[in-house]
This record gives C-alpha cells, structure tokens and sequence, in this order.
C-alpha cells in the first residue's frame, strides 16, 4: 500500500512539474533596442524600459549568428538622453 501511495505521489509531482523555455518578445526588444555598433568581435546596444538578460539575449543570438561565438557582458553605461548603453564582447 505504501508504495502505491509513493508512486501516486511522485506521478502527481512529475505531473505537475512542467519545463517552460523563455521565449522574448521579439516586437517589444526590437521597440525598445538600438544597434549602435556592431563588429565580428562586438556588439553596442542602447536600451531602456528593458532587462540587460532581455539584451543579452539579443546579443547572445547576434554574436552565435555571426561568429559561431558566446556573448560577454563588457560594459554598462548611462547616455544623456537616459538610456542604457551596453556593450557585449563575442568570445
């Protein structure tokens, strides 16, 4: 009976567990992201009312596309329009 009651009880939890892989809004980044320059060895960004993981992405995609390389976080910065500057190195 208790091992009814623990397979029971694992089946539900496995059930329940489910895997969801974050997919970006692609129209909502691309609203809010600037290319300001770009290089087989780095990419610049300029972003606001966004994430730097939501940028990341974007360069992370950039530099594997281009490169067959990973994306590095180098630099975050601020402009004077208040925007986020960020500047990733492919590696």
């Amino acid at each position: 009976m208790k091992k009814i009651l623990f397979l029971g009880i694992i089946t539900a939890l496995c059930a329940c567990s489910t895997t969801e892989v974050f997919e970006p809004e692609y129209n909502r980044l691309a609203a809010h992201i600037n290319v300001v320059r770009q290089t087989s060895k780095y990419v610049v960004y300029e972003y606001s009312d966004i994430r730097i993981d939501e940028v990341a992405t974007v360069a992370a995609v950039y530099c594997n596309e281009h490169c067959g390389k990973v994306a590095e976080l180098y630099d975050i910065g601020l402009t004077k329009e208040h925007r986020r500057r960020a500047t990733f190195i492919c590696r």
